[in-house]
């Protein structure tokens, strides 16, 4: 019968120094700036970088904890995975969340509209009694100006199901070119003399040159005669 005294523990294969984990935090870091350096030759401002920011620190910090696991009685493998998982987290998470949030204010997850009345807070939903004019303002945020400053286009228009002619809501844009982030633009929303009561949205479309865009939308609540 076997006891417990003939198994022997397994000793430890060679011993771990802090140049192995040294080794594995620099070889992590190595693969951080390759995968960077190959995702800048990306022409694209947009699109994969968010893959790119992400895959470094999603293969280092389960692969670095997983060899430091099963490498447990080799101690210069375990603490070189260790040396792993502290790049996935610096620099290459840190860096990677830097650039997503990066991304974000360039505009490659969008911007947005904001519509307001004159002097007031934007909001999303008004009424109109046919006939009436709305003075209203519209804004364009959520892009980084120092990134890129070029100008927009607007474009705004309600929808009309029945195509009616008039159209039983008109909008005006004082402005629909050269239109600058967080300027104001005039913006005009009529409803005709003689529409049905019924329920309209106004879609403001801005585009700017190279690929960025923007929308808002105001919800018009036409009360006819």
């Amino acid at each position: 019968m076997t006891s417990l005294a003939d198994y022997e523990p397994v000793e430890p294969q060679g011993r771990a120094t802090p140049l192995h984990f040294v080794m594995g935090y620099l070889a992590g870091t190595a693969l951080y700036l390759l995968v960077r350096a190959l995702g800048s030759l990306n022409p694209n401002p947009c699109q994969g970088q968010t893959l790119v920011a992400l895959i470094v620190p999603l293969l280092l910090g389960p692969g670095g904890l997983g060899l430091a696991a099963s490498q447990w009685n080799r101690p210069p493998r375990a603490i070189f995975g260790l040396g792993l998982v502290v790049a996935s987290l610096f620099p290459a998470l840190f860096f990677g969340a830097r650039e997503i949030a990066g991304l974000r204010n360039f505009g490659c997850a969008g911007g947005y509209v904001v519509i307001s009345p004159v002097g007031g807070k934007g909001f999303s939903e008004t009424t109109l009694k046919a006939g009436q004019s709305l003075p209203l303002r519209l804004r364009i945020g959520g892009f980084d100006i120092k990134a890129r400053p070029d100008s927009f286009t607007v474009r705004a228009q309600a929808t009309n199901p029945a195509n009616s002619v008039p159209a039983p809501v008109e909008v005006n844009v004082d402005q629909s070119s050269g239109v600058k982030l967080t300027q104001e633009v005039p913006l005009t929303v009529t409803a005709a003399a003689t529409g049905p009561t019924q329920q309209y949205t106004v879609n403001v479309n801005v585009v700017q040159e190279g690929g960025r865009t923007a929308a808002g939308t105001l919800t018009v609540n036409v009360e006819g005669k």
